[in-house]
């Protein structure tokens, strides 16, 4: 239960930082990317939407938020990193798990 509430009080500042919405004509990956990369992320756009992409099917899988961070965490070998890409995910991929996240 700890690590579930580290991991959101960590989700909710990387939100903080990728909270610019994202532009009508631009496309979710590219607005992501752009996001990512201003809150000085880092890591190419492929890989990180890759990821982003795979937190949004774990989450249609029916996974937790505190198994999904475990699993991001064990990929990217970097919490910091897990915790933007769980933040974004929703944002830009996923919306319908925005505020459950």
């Amino acid at each position: 239960m700890k690590t579930v509430a580290l991991v959101a009080l960590a989700i909710s500042g990387a939100i903080v930082s990728l909270a610019h919405a994202p532009s009508a004509v631009a496309s979710p990956q590219s607005e992501y990317c752009a996001s990512m990369a201003r809150a000085g992320v880092p890591g190419d756009c492929a890989t990180l939407t890759s990821l982003a992409k795979s937190v949004c099917a774990q989450y249609d899988q029916g996974f937790d938020l505190d198994t999904i961070a475990q699993r991001l965490d064990a990929t990217t070998k970097n919490q910091a990193l897990s915790n933007f890409i769980m933040a974004g995910a929703p944002l830009y991929f996923c919306p319908k798990y925005a505020s459950g996240s």
